[in-house]
């Protein structure tokens, strides 16, 4: 980043000119020439981490293009190398540019977002409390919009070619969602040590809910 800062802002410019002319012709390219375009989805995932926000910007409506023409590819791709940058609290360049590309995808796919829906929810809760009030405000905007859409993911099958680790990911993330949405699916808990004293209902569902 210190090099791209050191080129200045007319190297920068010129990025985000290139990243217009690709977001305008990625759609209209032929299906064939697709894999091509792809190709250039680890740079846009670079143009992500871009000390300039005009250039994340630029970077992030592209991956929103690309997740259209090519949803698969391009998802599999942000889930795996993107979407954990929403927990590098260390580093708010990385959070802010998986924070807004994660806004233009949902904005490009709508409801086709729905089957990748329980693998996004928790990431974007995380960053509702964030400290930057640029990543707390988008990924407010994200999560009213993933809870939305979340009823409409039961029943849905996973995406082809989704890898093993992210359909396992993706099956614990559910069934910690269907706790917190819904405390009579909590797990029963066993208190270790004696209580002389009968739960109330409420009490017993802020125990297994804590532990």
């Amino acid at each position: 980043r210190q090099v791209q800062l050191e080129r200045g802002d007319a190297a920068a410019q010129e990025l985000v000119n290139s990243l217009q002319v690709l977001e305008v012709m990625a759609g209209a390219m032929a299906a064939e020439l697709r894999p091509l375009l792809l190709e250039h989805l680890p740079h846009l995932f670079t143009c992500l981490q871009h000390p300039y926000t005009a250039v994340r910007h630029m970077a992030a409506r592209c991956v929103g293009v690309l997740s259209k023409i090519a949803m698969l590819e391009t998802m599999n791709g942000f889930l795996e190398c993107v979407l954990p940058w929403l927990a590098a609290i260390e580093d708010c360049t990385k959070q802010e540019g998986a924070i807004e590309a994660l806004a233009c995808v949902m904005e490009q796919l709508d409801v086709d977002i729905v089957p990748y829906i329980v693998l996004l929810v928790v990431p974007v809760l995380g960053r509702m409390s964030d400290p930057s009030d640029s990543i707390r405000f988008m990924a407010t905007q994200c999560f009213a919009t993933l809870i939305r859409l979340l009823p409409l993911e039961s029943g849905i099958p996973d995406p082809p070619a989704m890898s093993a680790d992210l359909i396992r990911q993706k099956a614990r993330e559910r069934d910690f969602l269907e706790q917190l949405l819904d405390g009579r699916k909590l797990e029963n808990y066993k208190i270790p040590v004696p209580i002389k004293a009968e739960l109330r209902k409420y009490q017993q569902v802020c125990v297994r809910f804590k532990c």
